[in-house]
């Protein structure tokens, strides 16, 4: 569990870009002289971030409908953690971690008797991992996977000019830790076959974060 609880934070120097894929954010943030427990990076108010209002313009494979109720059912459950938009999202990738704000229209909350409590939380996880991924990989969806296929998302990019295939499981946590949850959902997406990549991950909503964790998959597999 290399991302979670033992996870370096990037710390560039002043005025300097993160390097990750897509829009690229400022992040500042210090390590102690000791080498002990980083603090908690802050997010610069650049104007940057992950917007949810612009979900399909990261994936425009998704039918405007499913992604209304998704980027909803995200705001539901960040606002009934107290959160409202702009708030601070930290973001694990692979023991690597950013801190970007998070922003997304706000949902009526007179209206959330009206949507299950667990589809509020996963289908608002997707949401922000989708817009995550996109933020940090450049992914965009393919098709949403089926249960057979181990996965819930179907995603693809480009490296060294070949279309490489990802398999994305996603999951969300109301309140606590994510920890457990993505071990979960590493061994769910492990039985994924025919991709090129096997990603899992999982949301927390109690304080505001997304992990990502990757599992190499072999030759043999696809």
């Amino acid at each position: 569990m290399a991302g979670i609880g033992h996870s370096a934070i990037f710390v560039p120097s002043p005025g300097k870009q993160l390097p990750i894929s897509g829009e690229q954010r400022s992040m500042t943030g210090k390590r102690s002289l000791s080498g002990s427990k980083p603090e908690t990076p802050q997010p610069v108010a650049d104007g940057g971030g992950v917007d949810l209002a612009c979900l399909r313009d990261m994936h425009p494979r998704l039918p405007p409908d499913m992604a209304a109720v998704m980027v909803t059912r995200a705001a539901l459950g960040l606002q009934r953690n107290k959160h409202s938009s702009g708030t601070a999202l930290e973001i694990d990738i692979e023991a690597v971690v950013l801190c970007f704000i998070l922003r997304w229209p706000d949902a009526d909350p007179s209206t959330a008797k009206q949507h299950d409590f667990n589809r509020i939380t996963e289908d608002g996880a997707e949401a922000i991992a989708l817009a995550v991924a996109h933020k940090t990989k450049s992914w965009r969806v393919v098709r949403r996977m089926q249960r057979e296929e181990y996965a819930d998302w179907l995603l693809e990019h480009q490296e060294s000019g070949a279309r490489r295939l990802v398999a994305l499981e996603v999951s969300g946590v109301d309140r606590g830790s994510i920890a457990a949850r993505l071990k979960d959902e590493l061994a769910q997406v492990a039985k994924s076959t025919d991709v090129d990549q096997r990603w899992a991950g999982v949301v927390g909503f109690q304080k505001p974060k997304a992990a990502l964790q990757s599992l190499e998959v072999r030759t043999d597999d696809r």
